[in-house]
């Protein structure tokens, strides 16, 4: 689940009982700070993969292409995918409701580091913040609104004190193809309005192409193909929000010659068409 549609904030929780992965590829237009509890989680942001342990937390910026799977676990492969986490997800409504009393740029500069670890010494308190929020945000007083307001900036202040003590970078250990399918994937980010083949990337990967497009996958998420195109697509939705230039020219220019399949993928991906998402999302 996301955020609903009509919220500004909303945080939930998932136990193993009823655990599951996000089944698709996607990327949406708030925030998502996700805290895992208990069990081991996969990450791919954008062109990265991230190994998520308890007391790890994953943050996803708004138009960021991302998937969550299991992590897989040698020594308990009946258990792989169970866990439990938190995840809170905010838009740019709730930050604006702040108002300029608070530095947006300074809370949300967080959001520059995919993964931060909670220490030892803070993860009683840190559970705190979010059992408070939970416990508040079904509720709608205004004194449980504006208690979910307070404990979010609580939150986030925390995440920045802690990212500024944490000097050490986060290292996770990748197998060889795993490194190779993340450079692809910076290669598409990079060049992802110029022709894209198959070959092209199984060759950058040095796999044969049957290969690469198993191993993008396992590694991914993502068909090479659909990666691709939510990358492009992310892309789209900027320029339709920031830029008058017509459907044509944002197609040609994110990588489509064809603006009529340029707005099928558009629908497919955002659930709506080009025209109608720069109705509802054009900033003046």
């Amino acid at each position: 689940m996301g955020l609903p549609i009509d919220k500004d904030i909303y945080i939930e929780t998932l136990s193993e009982e009823d655990s599951s992965g996000m089944n698709q590829s996607h990327f949406h237009d708030y925030y998502e700070i996700f805290y895992l509890l208990e069990g081991k989680r996969r990450y791919f942001i954008n062109h990265t993969l991230y190994d998520v342990l308890p007391h790890e937390l994953i943050l996803v910026n708004k138009g960021d292409v991302h998937l969550s799977k299991p992590l897989d676990d040698p020594a308990q492969p009946a258990t792989g995918n169970k866990y439990a986490r938190f995840l809170i997800t905010f838009s740019d409504d709730f930050l604006d409701s702040l108002g300029s009393a608070f530095d947006r740029d300074f809370m949300m500069k967080i959001f520059n580091q995919k993964k931060i670890r909670i220490p030892e010494t803070m993860q009683n308190s840190f559970s705190m913040l979010l059992h408070k929020m939970h416990n508040r945000i079904g509720n709608d007083d205004e004194y449980s609104q504006y208690i979910c307001k307070l404990t979010m900036i609580e939150l986030l202040v925390t995440l920045n004190n802690i990212s500024e003590k944490n000097v050490h970078t986060l290292m996770d250990n990748l197998t060889v193809y795993e490194d190779r399918i993340q450079e692809v994937c910076h290669y598409i980010c990079n060049y992802y309005n110029e022709p894209i083949t198959l070959e092209q990337m199984a060759k950058i990967a040095y796999m044969s192409p049957t290969y690469f497009s198993k191993k993008f996958k396992r590694v991914t998420g993502f068909g090479l193909k659909e990666y691709l195109n939510n990358i492009r697509i992310r892309m789209a939705t900027n320029l339709l929000m920031e830029t008058q230039y017509s459907i044509t020219e944002i197609a040609a220019y994110c990588g489509y010659n064809d603006s009529n399949y340029f707005g099928d993928v558009f629908k497919k991906i955002v659930g709506v068409s080009p025209i109608k998402y720069r109705k509802e999302h054009y900033i003046d």
